[in-house]
């Protein structure tokens, strides 16, 4: 056994008391109380007993999936008592809270589990209260119905009890450490200086989420307690091939986290080692990484065949032998492996012991109830898609807004921090800078531990702020400096969109995540991008781009409000520009233009915007912007500005146009799109993004499954790889108002129709009647 202690030097954070004792890794030698022994014993017994059945009927065609920890039960059931312990211990009564913590998660040590984790997340589950862990792991096994976690969603050994602080096990390997530094942080914004676990297996340490979830934690020094579970194989990739740390010690060092090495065969040094770590990472308030060496005894997978290797020493007979060598339990309840084990039948080829008995009944039991109940419904994937929106009622549209977006953005931001329970975190958004484009400004000087930077990672950025999310009291608003940079988070956006999804309901998660879109002023290739068409078919997400500062503030409103994720995909060259509606109660033009002048960066400051009333705007409910007969664009963004504009310009020739102004892009407001449509037989669709399998031609595809003989045309940037940086380049690449109205005064000249199958025939259709 090999400890390290962190550095004794700055590991105090802002708002941790001065002085605290740090504990000594002498500790490690704690014994657990008598009765440990047995429950964990039993415990682990009860596990392997269930992954037996499991495999036996994942064989039968029953189960579809195994997955699970053979030969780490008793590293398992050491580490969930004392985390138990820990719990019992008393905590989060040095710091004081930096958000409202009457609506915190209940106070006990958050688990981000692996799914070899079955013996740790089944145990603490039953100290936790829950009334049967067995019956919520066949339920889900078996594909049920009634499986409460995951609504037959999701393969076994996939926990989601977040009620009792285990959260949901995700099948890709090292999100988990993200999501539990990102949870470390709401723990600390909450004033719990409690530690936080994750576990992950050898060959997540190669993963890049590893890396991040030290850097986080190490930037940050939350007490974040790191298990690497060792079977010295990842799959079929052994160390040699798949790892790039040498020396797991000098990893931690480097981080300046505590280190310690255990041997998960043995039951004392992993529950005193654990302890030792959570209580060193709480009074340090820094992480520490313990790596536990184990044996894996049934493969990786069902895709492995999952049969039993007998050759390995098994760490669940050495357990029971030593109980039994130490008087703690009597030699019929041992657990034992046949000297003439044929390997075809592992129940068989063991002496089972009375408590094994009893455990293999007791499973055997849920196995049969389980059976006998019901699978889900055909349809039933359709629930839980998105959690229900907050009730909103958008103000009435009057005049003409002079406040810019950035300004409405910054006005709802303050706000929203101001109601608490929010925290922001991103690049560049703290201190005088207050982002590249000042949306953030003046917000990290009222609120410097809710306001923070963060590096340049931005799956680090958007993991922690999903992590932070798992705490039902707050809400996060990660920010992504420019949308190109976003495309590494692809990962990190499919699962936090499936997360409620995926929990049966249980979890969602209260993110809204802000970046800056679009090909215009001089970006060239990586800060020009539009990535609606990369995002908009991620599911569980709601996204919204708007055009106008009143659209922006509404939404921004709203998205805080709502429980569920929201990515706001903000035109960076409308930071700048006014116009649209005016915010209830905004100042006048005149007040505008000389505080403006006042300021230094002529900007307005939320004093200057104290008397707009607040509002917000319901999501999937688009604007009109224009009324028309003759053709309908739609549109969104810097687009739909430029929409209107040509709608004027074409009014001038006589033709009548409807513009809408989508500002909600999933879900996106079907019926006033296809209501105009009716009406006018002529559909343009305009935005910044190309054409080629974008957002505009899912728009374009379902008006004509509802709609026959519809003209149509998707308008936005050319078809090329990126947005050059020479002027001429982006000028004849980005779509513009000239190539708009071309596209317009294309349909117009056409006439609509429809194809009638009977007569072969087109029959022209127009509903003015006019034809040109």
């Amino acid at each position: 056994m090999k400890t390290h202690r962190a550095p004794s030097v700055d590991v105090t954070p802002t708002g941790f008391p001065a002085g605290r004792p740090v504990p000594s890794w002498e500790t490690v030698r704690e014994l657990p109380p008598p009765q440990d022994y047995v429950t964990g014993y039993r415990a682990a017994l009860r596990v392997r007993a269930s992954v037996t059945q499991c495999v036996l009927e994942m064989r039968k065609g029953a189960v579809r999936f195994w997955i699970g920890g053979p030969g780490e039960e008793v590293h398992g059931a050491a580490t969930a008592l004392a985390i138990h312990r820990y719990d019992q211990e008393g905590h989060d009564r040095d710091s004081a809270p930096a958000v409202d913590k009457s609506e915190a998660t209940p106070s006990r040590t958050a688990l981000f589990p692996h799914y070899r984790s079955d013996t740790l997340a089944l145990l603490l589950a039953g100290l936790r209260g829950h009334p049967d862990p067995t019956l919520a792991y066949f339920r889900q096994a078996l594909c049920r119905a009634t499986d409460d976690m995951t609504a037959g969603r999701q393969m076994v050994m996939h926990l989601s009890l977040p009620g009792l602080g285990i959260m949901p096990v995700q099948s890709p390997l090292g999100m988990n450490l993200g999501k539990a530094a990102g949870y470390a942080r709401g723990n600390r914004a909450l004033g719990l200086n409690r530690a936080t676990v994750t576990v992950c297996g050898d060959g997540t340490t190669s993963t890049s989420d590893f890396h991040e979830a030290f850097v986080a934690s190490a930037l940050w020094r939350l007490p974040l307690v790191v298990i690497v579970t060792d079977n010295e194989i990842a799959i079929s990739v052994k160390p040699s091939e798949g790892r790039g740390i040498k020396d797991f010690e000098s990893y931690a060092s480097a981080f300046g986290a505590g280190f310690i090495e255990l041997d998960g065969t043995d039951f004392d040094q992993v529950y005193g080692g654990t302890l030792s770590a959570l209580r060193y990472a709480e009074a340090s308030q820094a992480p520490v990484l313990v790596h536990v060496h184990v044996p894996r005894l049934r493969g990786h997978s069902s895709s492995d065949g999952a049969a039993f290797e007998y050759g390995r020493p098994d760490p669940l007979i050495r357990f029971g032998e030593w109980l039994c060598d130490s008087g703690v339990i009597p030699p019929s309840a041992v657990f034992r492996r046949r000297e003439d084990a044929s390997g075809r039948d592992y129940l068989g080829d063991h002496i089972l012991g009375a408590f094994m008995e009893e455990e293999v009944a007791a499973v055997r039991e849920v196995l049969d109830r389980v059976r006998k109940e019901p699978a889900p419904n055909p349809g039933d994937e359709f629930r839980h898609q998105r959690p229900p929106e907050p009730r909103a009622s958008e103000p009435a549209h009057t005049g003409t807004s002079t406040i810019q977006i950035n300004e409405a953005l910054n006005l709802a931001l303050h706000r929203i921090v101001d109601e608490g329970n929010t925290l922001l975190w991103g690049q560049d958004i703290a201190g005088d800078k207050g982002g590249v484009f000042k949306v953030t400004r003046g917000l990290a000087s009222r609120h410097p531990a809710l306001v923070t930077n963060a590096p340049i990672n931005e799956p680090l950025i958007v993991g922690t702020a999903a992590g932070a999310a798992h705490h039902a009291a707050l809400r996060t608003i990660p920010e992504i400096q420019f949308g190109d940079y976003s495309l590494n988070t692809l990962h990190w956006l499919v699962h936090i969109g499936n997360t409620y999804w995926g929990s049966g309901g249980q979890l969602p998660l209260n993110i809204t995540l802000r970046t800056p879109v679009d090909p215009v002023q001089g970006g060239a290739l990586y800060h020009s991008m539009s990535v609606d068409g990369y995002f908009t078919p991620v599911q569980g997400w709601i996204i919204c781009c708007p055009s106008t500062p009143f659209d922006a503030y509404g939404l921004l409103r709203q998205a805080a409000d709502y429980p569920g994720p929201v990515l706001m995909l903000e035109p960076k060259v409308l930071y700048r520009r006014s116009g649209g509606p005016r915010l209830p109660g905004e100042p006048t033009p005149e007040e505008c233009k000389a505080w403006r002048r006042r300021s230094g960066e002529s900007l307005l400051d939320i004093d200057d915007m104290a008397l707009v009333e607040d509002f917000r705007i319901p999501f999937g409910k688009a604007a009109v912007r224009r009324r028309g007969r003759d053709l309908t664009i739609v549109s969104y963004g810097l687009a739909a500005l430029d929409a209107v504009d040509v709608a004027d310009a074409l009014a001038r020739d006589g033709y009548s146009v409807t513009v809408i102004d989508l500002r909600t892009l999933s879900p996106w407001d079907v019926d006033a799109v296809i209501g105009s449509v009716r009406e006018t037989g002529r559909l343009l669709v305009a935005h910044a993004d190309r054409t080629f399998a974008s957002f505009g031609r899912e728009v374009q595809g379902t008006v004509h499954e509802h709609l026959e003989g519809v003209l149509s045309h998707v308008v936005g940037m050319r078809n090329v790889p990126a947005v050059g940086q020479a002027k001429e380049l982006e000028e004849h690449t980005v779509l513009g108002p000239e190539r708009l109205e071309a596209a317009a005064r294309e349909l117009l000249r056409r006439k609509p129709g429809a194809f009638v199958q009977n007569d072969h025939a087109w029959l022209g259709w127009s509903p003015s009647n006019r034809y040109r």
